[in-house]
């Protein structure tokens, strides 16, 4: 019995020393978390503006733009619940916040838990961002619990951000030459398809907490529905828009609902509901003009 206990032991040292070094490495790989969280730590009491949100703002908005000491926090499939998180722990670096531009529309209203659509995401808060939401011994203390998540970061040696935290990867040239056929509408919109009502009431709830801590500390909190293509628009249930109409009035709350302005053709999408490059440059600019 003691012979294969070593003997096991033996075999499993090795394994566990090359899961550890590949632990160490893929955590030494810059990504957008770790280096926002970076950012935020050294810049956070410059920030007059910051933006927070998932996609529709990680790729759409341009903080350049605004002629503010704005910053972007946004992160793909970032929740709301995450939004307030994020909020919170930089509050007490944020010193010169005056406006904050929240995504909130048909992309994150609608959001199911992260630990429970894309788990692996949690990690990069839990280890980048000090979110203590999980315990580090868990599946969301290691990168390598999810190898495909891993092995893209390897493969893209790290994050695309840039220095003001946008992340300008979306570009004509590279969008699929089917970016805007009904297959592709129909699966965009499918994924943000309501899937749970309570998920949804709960992120009312986050966004009136959130709203609530705006007016507590006088920041001016701007609500941001992106532009979305005419065909999205058409495919998505109206009872979503319905839901977003009445979850964003807010008194003394600032709405700015892109979601159909004609400003916007299908050539500024990268795909059926995000912005390439110049859709973002033209949709910061629009906001810039709008609210400074």
């Amino acid at each position: 019995m003691k012979t294969f206990i070593l003997k096991s032991a033996l075999f499993l040292v090795p394994i566990v020393g090359i899961l550890m070094a590949g632990e160490v490495y893929l955590r030494s790989l810059p990504n957008s978390y770790s280096q926002k969280n970076e950012w935020m730590k050294a810049h956070a009491a410059e920030v007059e503006v910051l933006v927070l949100g998932n996609s529709h703002g990680i790729f759409g908005i341009r903080p350049e733009l605004f002629g503010k000491r704005a910053y972007n926090l946004c992160q793909v499939s970032q929740t709301l619940e995450y939004d307030e998180y994020l909020l919170r722990h930089f509050e007490p670096q944020l010193k010169s916040l005056t406006d904050l531009l929240l995504i909130v529309d048909n992309s994150n209203l609608f959001d199911q838990p992260l630990e429970e659509t894309e788990w692996f995401r949690c990690t990069y808060y839990r280890l980048y961002m000090d979110c203590p939401k999980f315990p580090l011994l868990s599946r969301y203390g290691f990168e390598l619990s999810n190898i495909d998540a891993a092995r893209k970061k390897w493969q893209q040696g790290g994050g695309r951000c840039d220095s003001l935290g946008w992340n300008g990867s979306y570009t004509k040239a590279s969008r699929s030459a089917d970016y805007l056929t009904d297959e592709a509408v129909r699966k965009n919109v499918e994924h943000h398809r309501c899937k749970d009502w309570n998920a949804a009431q709960e992120n009312r709830e986050t966004l009136k907490r959130i709203a609530a801590w705006c007016e507590a500390r006088h920041v001016r909190l701007i609500l941001l529905q992106s532009p979305v293509s005419c065909a999205y628009y058409q495919m998505t249930d109206k009872r979503q828009f319905d839901f977003i109409k009445e979850s964003c009035a807010i008194p003394n709350v600032m709405v700015i609902d892109d979601s159909q302005n004609e400003h916007f053709t299908d050539d500024d999408f990268y795909d059926p509901d995000h912005l390439n490059t110049d859709g973002a440059y033209k949709w910061s600019k629009l906001i810039g003009a709008r609210i400074f």
